[in-house]
């Protein structure tokens, strides 16, 4: 049995009041579900032109693999136009794997001159991740990061790093100034460095090769691993916390430390407690020293200094995000 998902990352919109053709997606997210190995499955997606120009398809839709099959029955769409572009995808010789597919489409669209349908989906995540990563599936990158500042560094992993030249330049496209992708993705974290600081299962597949000054090499990460651990109670948690903090208390630290990796090598891992007023944070931190983890440390003053000298940068609402 195998895992995938079809996903399309929508388009950047035009400005309100500019004459141009704008591609939309319904239902960019669409998952295959569990399927046994050797059938061949289909999702139709259906594209509209929600502009007031003639949208254009520059050539045809570019697959990554033999395995996916996406054949448009058009070549333009005029504006308030629709039709639907059936993706195939031949799961033979995926036995119990799970894989990462998609497909491009080329428009004549401003600011989406490329879009990108991918096959995979949060269920993967769930399986298996690095610990105090945030799930962002590809077509959500734009609303998700938007609360973030855009000086914020940013560290991109997929399922085998085929996606991350891909999300780095729509991440810069955004603003960020400081993204990195980690070489391999997920694939080529467990290949480096096994399963330290992964929890879950290993999802298998074998690491893509991606080159260039934007792509880190899973060693340099972990390095200085940093897990923020929010000491709050959880109503306040929900209400703004730190990107990817993991809420818990003082009654749940010492189960929660059994579970943590200990690091080896080089590697290093950095928990930094945080809650209100600093107190409790930092007796969290006291008895992760106690318990083996020497780079435990607590912020002075909680968030109540941090909103002295940030504000509410970075402190983000369960119910806007992700994080």
């Amino acid at each position: 049995m195998l895992r995938t998902a079809l996903a399309l990352l929508p388009p950047i919109l035009s400005l309100p009041g500019l004459c141009a053709a704008v591609l939309q997606v319904d239902q960019p997210v669409y998952d295959f579900g569990r399927v046994t190995a050797g059938y061949v499955v289909q999702h139709a997606f259906r594209l509209i032109n929600a502009g007031d120009e003639l949208l254009r398809f520059l050539r045809p839709p570019q697959t990554s693999c033999g395995c996916t099959y996406a054949p448009l029955p058009v070549t333009e769409l005029p504006p308030g136009g629709e039709v639907e572009l059936v993706v195939t995808l031949d799961t033979t010789g995926y036995d119990g794997k799970r894989i990462a597919k998609h497909v491009d489409l080329f428009t004549n669209a401003p600011g989406a001159r490329r879009v990108r349908l991918t096959l995979r989906e949060p269920a993967e995540y769930a399986a298996g991740h690095l610990l105090g990563a945030v799930n962002i599936p590809f077509p959500e990158l734009e609303p998700k990061l938007a609360p973030l500042p855009r000086n914020i560094p940013l560290y991109l992993y997929d399922a085998n790093g085929g996606e991350l030249p891909a999300a780095i330049e729509a991440c810069s496209a955004l603003g960020f100034t400081a993204v990195r992708g980690l070489a391999g993705g997920a694939a080529g974290w467990l290949a480096s460095l096994g399963e330290l600081f992964w929890v879950g299962q290993d999802p298998g597949g074998e690491p893509a090769t991606a080159q260039g000054g934007l792509i880190l090499p899973p060693e340099d990460l972990a390095r200085e691993y940093v897990v923020v651990l929010d000491l709050r109670p959880r109503e306040d948690y929900r209400a703004g916390h730190l990107p990817g903090a993991i809420p818990i208390s003082l009654g749940e630290l010492a189960a929660f430390s059994g579970q943590l990796p200990r690091p080896r090598g080089e590697a290093r891992l950095l928990l930094w407690c945080v809650d209100e007023e600093g107190e409790a944070a930092c007796r969290a931190a006291r008895l992760l020293r106690e318990m083996g983890f020497p780079d435990a440390a607590c912020v002075i003053g909680g968030l109540g200094q941090w909103r002295l000298l940030f504000g509410e940068a970075l402190l983000i609402p369960s119910s806007r995000s992700r994080f």
